[in-house]
């Protein structure tokens, strides 16, 4: 007991923490890293208190709390969100997105998935939308995205009605694409049963190009 007072007290234990909680402070949790900053929390706290003995995990916990606390997830009150909840009834739809750098990112999830909003300094406010089970998750920079249209046209190939609405930002860019799925047990062009008069309800509501207030 006495070796772990002596250790408080120098100046070498002193130096040992502060440079432990540098490397947590300067951790900055990115658009795909949030989710997960929670346990790098851990790590960190793991980490200082395997290194200095008689330093509870507690303790650093409380250290690396007053540090600052991870960006706070809330209930989705913004414009696109809105918007998307009133599709819910759309069901199973296609979700696409672009990369400028040459891949395309196509996966399918309910309407109905959850919402949640989170801040990211100098980047803006999210919108999340992700499945009970976070098997599917994707984040929508809502202070990039000024528009919503809505299509239907004949698919390039096979020739069958595509229901597209797709997030645009100022300069008209598409920032995600969600389409009305298929039953794959009945190929493409056979939606789910209401899937397509769902779909015309909202976008006759809006129109063929929508402006979300922020």
């Amino acid at each position: 007991r006495s070796m772990r007072v002596a250790m408080h007290a120098t100046p070498i234990f002193a130096l040992l923490v502060a440079a432990l909680l540098a490397q947590a402070s300067a951790f900055t949790p990115s658009l795909l890293a949030a989710p997960s900053h929670a346990r790098h929390q851990g790590r960190i706290a793991t980490k200082i208190s395997s290194a200095v003995p008689g330093l509870r995990f507690s303790q650093v916990a409380q250290l690396r709390m007053a540090s600052g606390p991870a960006p706070e997830k809330v209930e989705a009150t913004t414009a696109l969100g809105n918007l998307l909840k009133e599709c819910k009834e759309w069901g199973l739809v296609r979700w696409v997105t672009v990369n400028p750098s040459g891949s395309v990112l196509e996966t399918t999830a309910d309407m109905s998935v959850g919402q949640s909003t989170f801040s990211v300094p100098g980047k803006g406010q999210y919108l999340t939308l992700a499945s009970p089970d976070k098997l599917f998750e994707c984040h929508i920079n809502v202070d990039k995205a000024k528009t919503v249209a809505f299509s239907q046209d004949p698919a390039k190939v096979g020739g069958h009605t595509l229901h597209v609405m797709r997030v645009k930002d100022e300069a008209g860019a598409i920032m995600m694409s969600i389409m009305l799925q298929y039953d794959p047990a009945k190929g493409p062009g056979n939606y789910f049963e209401g899937a397509e008069a769902a779909f015309k309800a909202v976008m006759d509501k809006y129109g063929p190009e929508h402006t979300l207030c922020q």
